[in-house]
C-alpha cells in the first residue's frame, strides 16, 4: 500500500489568515509610528519656540553686557524712561561680534492688561524691517540708568551731574507705580566704587 500523501505548503485559508494578521500588525505599527512622529514634531516645535523666547528674553542682558563706545558719536549712549539708544556687539538679529546700533522701547502691550513689551528696532536696518519684540513683562515699566557711584537717573546723560562716564554702569527696569526693580542688566560685574579704575578702563575712559 502507498503511504498517504502528506500535505506540503500552506492552504489558502492559512495564507489568508497570515495576510490578515500581517495587515493588522502593519496598521497598528504605522499608527504608532505616526503618533511618535507627531510627538517628535510637536516637541521640536516647542523646543525651538522655547529657545527663541529664551534668547529674546536674555537679549537685554546680552546687549547691555556687550555695549561699546562708538568714537564717531558725541553721545555713545542716550536713554529716557521709555527708550534708549546704544551700540552693542550682541544685537539679536545681527552678526555676533559686530558693533551695531540698537534702539530699545518700552510700549504698553496692546492685547494684554498691565503688561509692557520690550521692542528692539535696528536704526541701521531698512525702514521696512519690522521691530522685534524681545519680551513681554508684567506691569507698566520704565528704564532707569545707574552711574558708577550707584545712583539711579531717569535719563542718560544724567541731568545735574558734572562728571559722568559715556556709558551707564547698569540699566534697570522698574515698575512705574511701585518703583520695584523688575530686571537689572549690568555692563560688567564688580564693585560700583568710583575708584574702581578697572571698570573705567573696560569702558575705554580710564588710565
Amino acid at each position: 500500500m502507498r503511504p498517504p500523501n502528506r500535505q506540503q505548503g500552506l492552504t489558502l485559508i492559512e495564507l489568508l489568515v497570515t495576510v490578515v494578521i500581517l495587515s493588522f500588525t502593519v496598521a497598528l505599527m504605522s499608527g504608532a509610528f505616526g503618533q511618535i512622529a507627531q510627538m517628535l514634531r510637536v516637541s521640536t516645535e516647542h523646543s525651538n519656540g522655547f529657545l527663541s523666547r529664551w534668547n529674546q528674553s536674555r537679549a537685554l542682558y546680552d546687549m547691555v553686557a556687550n555695549m561699546v563706545i562708538d568714537p564717531t558719536l558725541e553721545k555713545p549712549f542716550t536713554g529716557q524712561y521709555q527708550q534708549l539708544d546704544m551700540v552693542t556687539l550682541a544685537l539679536p538679529n545681527g552678526p555676533p561680534g559686530a558693533p551695531r546700533p540698537a534702539h530699545l522701547q518700552l510700549k504698553p502691550a496692546a492685547d494684554a492688561d498691565n503688561s509692557t513689551d520690550l521692542i528692539l528696532q535696528n536704526p541701521a536696518a531698512q525702514s521696512s524691517t519690522a521691530p522685534l519684540k524681545l519680551a513681554r513683562l508684567p506691569g507698566r515699566l520704565e528704564f532707569r540708568f545707574v552711574d558708577h557711584q550707584g545712583q539711579e537717573h531717569a535719563q542718560w546723560p544724567p541731568n545735574g551731574v558734572a562728571e559722568y562716564r559715556p556709558l551707564p554702569s547698569a540699566i534697570v527696569l522698574k515698575d512705574t507705580y511701585s518703583q520695584q526693580a523688575i530686571a537689572r542688566a549690568a555692563a560688567y560685574e564688580g564693585s560700583l566704587a568710583p575708584k574702581n579704575n578697572a571698570i573705567a578702563q573696560a569702558f575705554g575712559v580710564g588710565k
